[in-house]
């Protein structure tokens, strides 16, 4: 124990001294008073002297504390991983060559590793005898976890799609792609709408995708300018119209509110949220559910030319049953844009597996 005497004119000085001097966890050991100073007995003073002491901490034995915790921090992440890489030792052991082949592969290319596993399962479930059997079963199975793609369909009904999404996903090429697509192969009467007034090059590029393909543009600044055009200004004039959003950070709350807002009253007839396929996965679940907000209807999907692993075309469906609408794989319009057409997504996962 560390012990000091201290010596105040009061007892509440004193006290003061030994918190300020040794801290909180100080004991008073003993107090007492005495006289000082004066001559012949006169005018002398009171003084109070308080010993006190504190437990010394042993430093040493603290760091080895830490590092025992610590030891058992990794210890247990070392048990964890064994446990994990145990378990896929036995999957593993217990199934053909070629199904370890297509398992590893699905890993590869980013699948989560239990779902993985749910698809070898499936797939010996089915016993197939031959490598061609064994890739169509394949084919079958992702099939049904990717699920049957849903473009825009009119069948002689006008529709107001808008499309949402974060910040670089390539949202407003899209658009003069679908635009582009509808007027030109399909000869439908289009109209576009942008809300983005952030960023005035994004008006600019959809004002010039209009001019190329001659179809109108409005540009729109809060939630009743968009009612009035949708419900007297355009109003049966169209078979289609595409509205543009800014894109925002799916953190932004402010932004998001505001999209909530332009989106009420019914004026929209759907909701595509835009992913880009070179985000990680986790970040493409976070963005899920922060623009859930908005309540989309379908998941556009860009940047397939620009993405190394396709396992997140799986992931996604996972966690997320909104069916896919469209695919992008490149700048050009009104190319490089496809429905989500569920065998060529099973295309792109597969790859090399096909061959």
């Amino acid at each position: 124990m560390k012990v000091k005497k201290y010596v105040a004119e009061t007892m509440q000085d004193a006290i003061f001294k030994v918190k300020a001097d040794l801290g909180p966890d100080a004991i008073i050991l003993n107090t007492s008073k005495f006289k000082t100073g004066g001559f012949l007995g006169l005018f002398t003073r009171t003084m109070v002297e308080v010993v006190a002491g504190v437990e010394e901490k042993n430093t040493e034995n603290e760091q080895q504390n830490n590092l025992a915790l610590q030891e058992i921090v990794e210890l247990k992440n070392m048990v964890y991983e064994m446990h994990k890489s145990w378990e896929n030792d036995r999957f593993l052991q217990e199934l053909p060559e070629e199904m370890i082949e297509i398992y590893k592969y699905l890993n590869e290319q980013g699948v989560y590793n239990t779902l993985s596993k749910e698809i070898i399962k499936l797939l010996d479930k089915r016993n197939p005898e031959t490598r061609d059997e064994l890739l169509s079963c394949l084919k079958l199975i992702l099939r049904e976890y990717i699920g049957e793609g849903q473009g825009i369909v009119l069948n002689g009904q006008k529709k107001v799609v808008a499309f949402v999404g974060a910040t670089g996903v390539g949202k407003t090429t899209t658009i003069a792609k679908l635009a582009a697509h509808f007027v030109l192969d399909e000869g439908r009467k289009v109209c576009l709408i942008t809300t983005d007034t952030y960023r005035i090059a994004a008006v600019q590029q959809l004002q010039t995708y209009s001019d190329i393909i001659n179809i109108p543009i409005h540009v729109v600044y809060n939630e009743k300018e968009l009612e009035k055009l949708l419900n007297f200004d355009l109003k049966g004039k169209y078979d289609l119209i595409l509205i543009d959003t800014a894109g925002s950070s799916w953190n932004d709350r402010f932004q998001l509110g505001r999209l909530k807002r332009l989106f009420k009253d019914n004026l929209i007839d759907e909701v595509h949220l835009i992913l880009s396929l070179n985000t990680k996965s986790h970040i493409q679940k976070e963005i899920i559910e922060k623009f859930s907000i908005v309540k989309p209807d379908k998941l556009l999907l860009t940047k397939l030319d620009e993405a190394n692993k396709f396992g997140d075309l799986l992931n996604i469906r996972n966690f997320c049953k909104l069916p896919y609408s469209y695919i992008t794989m490149g700048q050009n319009v009104p190319d490089d844009i496809k429905t989500a057409d569920v065998d060529i997504l099973v295309d792109y996962l597969i790859g090399d597996l096909d061959v």
